[in-house]
């Protein structure tokens, strides 16, 4: 007996035994202590803590409702309203008349637009309410689904007649009264209203809110970066279209709109690139090709007919200048920045009336220094296109440079300078071209000066209208500045020695 107990100790003393006791598995939790644990961790906030509770909780009593109701209420606080509808459901698969999930289910239903639905679940809840203020919940709500599933008719009804702006009125309705958890799908409805009234800065913004919900859908991934593209910010709608392309590289919208996109920003690119080397004809070529791309694209060909003007403008090709200016005021409307340069170009096609009309609507619509000074130069160039105009006495263009005003002063200076008057000219052809010569030099006085002839743009009469910029003084001509006389021909009886510095 001695020896049997001694071996017994032995045994238990063992480094066996000793293993065996200290890698036993510890007791399992109830499914009480878990659901107990979970209520703690929602008290403290620690969602994701409770949900891993429940879940384990479910896992030991998958047949339990009231496990699969905790968490879907865990899940409505998280805000993860598709899971809570998920659990609610599968709790009611195990107990159709289990009061308290079909009201929480009919809320989260309604909440994310599905009001057809929900009013199924509170008719059933009113069937099975023990309580009168449970009937009166369950009547509200029933009337309530009611009132969304009719607002959401009328939107349907009215998106298929094509009133996109009744449509949003409905839709409005449904997402401000009944759909509170504002869901992707009704959200993304409303931002195809905006997108087909051309409304592009709210498609913008309620395809964002969708994509928020869904942040891989690919429909409103699509219509955000068509927004994004109206509006001509094409880098936003490369973003977003290529976002779509790495999920399905053969979405058929994103495909098509990033290949237009592609092609026309590489031909505007191409236009840029040529009008800061100086060639402006080969810029007008390829922005024309770029606003070829896409007809429809109204705020992209706006700005680029725009910048077509302004290159013909430097080229002097004053006709072509306000044809693109048409093209860029059929579609935007009284753009004042189109204004001013269509006025420009009025101006340099000597259609001063018109220049004037077009720079005082510019001025009508935004006053400021820029359409201020465009009327001015506008009224002025009508002034003297009834007066003597300077520019066309010495045959240059109102924005000719100081170089082109010089050698056309030089060039007129030679042909009626007086030492070219025959000998045998009538006193009345001598008197014409000597007051020629005069009219050339006082032209190129004004001219050549850049305050006087910033004045002379202005309006302002820079003459003197008594005794002229040039004076016979001791049978010669005070010349303009600038101007230093050569070694003169003969004949008329008088020599001119002028030089041109």
């Amino acid at each position: 007996m001695l020896r049997l107990a001694v071996g017994i100790a032995a045994a238990l003393s063992s480094p066996l035994a000793h293993a065996e006791t200290t890698t036993r598995a510890p007791p399992e939790e109830s499914a009480g202590s878990l659901r107990s644990k979970a209520d703690e961790a929602l008290i403290s906030g620690r969602t994701d803590e409770a949900l891993s509770l429940l879940g384990k909780a479910i896992g030991l009593e998958p047949l339990n409702e009231r496990n699969l109701y905790k968490r879907a209420r865990v899940y409505l606080r998280a805000k993860r309203i598709a899971d809570a509808i998920g659990d609610l459901g599968a709790a009611l698969k195990l107990a159709p008349e289990y009061e308290a999930a079909l009201a929480s289910r009919a809320k989260a239903l309604a909440s994310v637009g599905r009001c057809a639905e929900a009013g199924e679940d509170w008719k059933v809840a009113r069937l099975v309410a023990k309580k009168d203020a449970a009937k009166r919940d369950a009547d509200a709500g029933a009337a309530a689904a009611a009132a969304c599933v009719k607002e959401l008719a009328d939107a349907a009804r009215a998106r298929k007649r094509g009133d996109r702006r009744l449509e949003l009125e409905h839709l409005n309705v449904v997402l401000e009264t009944y759909a509170d958890a504002q869901p992707a799908a009704l959200l993304l409805d409303r931002a195809r209203a905006h997108a087909a009234n051309g409304d592009w800065y709210e498609a913008i913004a309620e395809s964002g809110r969708a994509l928020k919900a869904a942040p891989d859908d690919l429909e409103a991934l699509e219509l955000r970066g068509l927004a994004y593209y109206r509006l001509a910010d094409h880098a936003m709608a490369k973003t977003h279209w290529q976002q779509a392309l790495r999920s399905d590289p053969e979405h058929e919208g994103c495909k098509a709109g990033y290949k237009k996109l592609r092609a026309l920003t590489k031909k505007d690119a191409a236009g840029d690139a040529a009008r800061d080397a100086g060639d402006d004809a080969g810029a007008i070529a390829h922005w024309a090709a770029a606003a070829a791309v896409d007809a429809s694209h109204d705020a992209f060909n706006v700005a680029t007919h725009l910048k077509i003007a302004r290159a013909h403008v430097k080229l002097k090709d004053y006709g072509a200048a306000e044809e693109a200016c048409g093209a860029a005021l059929r579609v935007a409307g009284d753009d004042v920045d189109v204004l001013l340069v269509l006025a420009e170009a009025q101006t340099g096609g000597e259609q001063f009336d018109a220049a004037v009309r077009t720079a005082t609507r510019a001025q009508e619509l935004r006053d400021d220094d820029a359409t201020r000074n465009a009327r001015a130069k506008a009224e002025a160039a009508l002034k003297q296109s009834k007066e003597v105009n300077f520019y066309k006495v010495l045959g240059v263009a109102r924005d000719a440079s100081s170089r082109e005003i010089k050698k056309a002063y030089r060039d007129a200076a030679l042909k009626y300078h007086p030492d070219k008057i025959a000998a045998d000219a009538s006193d009345a052809e001598r008197e014409a071209m000597t007051n020629k010569f005069q009219e050339i030099a006082t032209a190129y006085e004004v001219l050549s000066d850049d305050e006087t002839r910033a004045k002379y743009d202005a309006g302002e009469d820079v003459t003197n209208p008594n005794a002229g910029n040039q004076q016979q003084q001791g049978g010669g001509f005070r010349f303009p500045h600038g101007f230093h006389g050569f070694p003169g021909g003969g004949g008329g009886g008088q020599r001119f020695e002028f030089r041109f510095g």
